[in-house]
């Protein structure tokens, strides 16, 4: 995390210095910028964004352990991955630190992480908004934003701001919700159309957009009660899965009996979430 260039969110100059305060200073404007008392996060906000500092300062910090389950499953099968395996070690920035559970498996994974989010946790080195990154020009090899792009309020900005920080030919590898239900403040939840016009307006190439979990386990990951019961939730989610299959089965069988074959990928337009790679 050294080596990485801190750029002014406020006049977008490169260069923080450390004030006796300890804040951060822009060489070129003189804004500072404060830390959390936790670990002593920066707090790095445009003046334009509408997250709070003085909110952000007051958040109380429960340390907690990374939660692993889902990274496991993110980062050790699928197809995250499988997009993963033969990405370059380096630099990366992990664009949303969530529970820390992404941060341990791919620092495990060789790579030199940086994290940040809204809130600061044990997890991020830095609070900033995704749409103001605090960071020079091509900083990063590599950027993962899991789960993350349903919860920008302005995506085309952000997939901008991380296609300036990228390194040339830098990957972009994340997921977005596409059919999942509606949770925890998400704007935007996608298309594969959509993510693709995102992606392309920043100006990426080599864009890959795959099925995720289907929408019916997505569904069934928001029932609280299901969940909390292993047996019943291990029941309600083979069900579903059973549906699924059977559904898109039955699509196939229909397009066969016309003597067609469909036009696209029909796992990808019943998917609750897609996964996506992308190079700069």
């Amino acid at each position: 995390m050294s080596s990485i260039v801190l750029r002014c969110v406020e006049c977008g100059k490169d260069g923080l210095d450390e004030s006796e305060d300890s804040k951060l200073v822009c060489s070129s404007c003189r804004k500072e910028f404060p830390r959390h008392r936790h670990q002593g996060i920066p707090v790095i906000l445009s003046s334009k964004s509408p997250l709070s500092t003085e909110e952000i300062l007051r958040h109380q910090v429960n340390p907690k352990q990374a939660d692993l389950k889902i990274a496991k499953r993110h980062w050790k099968t699928g197809v995250l991955a499988e997009m993963m395996r033969d990405v370059p070690r380096g630099q990366l920035l992990n664009f949303g630190s969530g529970d820390g559970g992404d941060r341990y498996w791919l620092e495990k994974q060789g790579f030199k992480v940086t994290s940040f989010d809204i809130y600061p946790s044990s997890f991020t080195d830095y609070v900033c908004d995704g749409h103001y990154l605090p960071f020079a020009d091509a900083q990063f090899d590599v950027i993962t934003s899991i789960a993350v792009f349903e919860h920008l309020y302005n995506p085309f900005q952000a997939a901008q701001e991380i296609y300036r920080v990228l390194k040339p030919n830098g990957i972009l590898i994340g997921s977005c919700a596409f059919l999942e239900a509606y949770h925890a403040f998400s704007y935007f939840h996608m298309s594969p159309l959509g993510l693709r016009e995102v992606l392309t307006r920043a100006g990426f190439r080599e864009i890959e957009i795959h099925p995720g979990w289907s929408f019916e386990e997505s569904l069934n990951a928001r029932f609280w009660l299901w969940n909390q019961v292993p047996l019943i939730r291990r029941i309600t989610l083979a069900v579903n899965r059973l549906k699924f299959r059977i559904g898109i089965g039955l699509w196939k069988i229909a397009y066969r009996l016309k003597g067609k074959e469909p036009a696209y990928d029909l796992e990808l337009t019943f998917a609750g979430s897609l996964p996506f790679k992308a190079v700069k």
